[in-house]
């Protein structure tokens, strides 16, 4: 049939070589995806906060509602009352039939 192969002690110490080197790399590879992704989860976190506050969108405190001073407004509404363009209400003219 076929040859059988035989390992040899110099082929035996070579693989467990070989198996320690791969492991060596597997451990590096691992160590190496989690700080990536901590650096990624890191970075991401920060551009969060720096854009919540540089954003114009955004409000950073409550907003109030602007209005006008009462001084003031009182202060418009007589000096139009007096100029006749704010007043009562004129009733319309009376109703008159045309001479026919």
């Amino acid at each position: 049939m076929g040859k059988q192969r035989r390992s040899t002690p110099a082929k035996k110490a070579e693989a467990a070589a070989r198996a320690q080197q791969l492991a060596a790399a597997k451990r590096r590879a691992l160590a190496t995806k989690a700080a990536f992704t901590a650096v990624a989860a890191v970075v991401f976190g920060a551009g969060l906060v720096v854009t919540k506050h540089t954003f114009a969108g955004h409000s950073k405190e409550p907003t109030q509602a602007l209005a006008t001073p009462s001084r003031y407004v009182h202060i418009v509404k007589k000096n139009l009352l007096e100029a006749g363009v704010v007043g009562p209400a004129q009733a319309p003219p009376g109703a008159a039939s045309a001479a026919s």
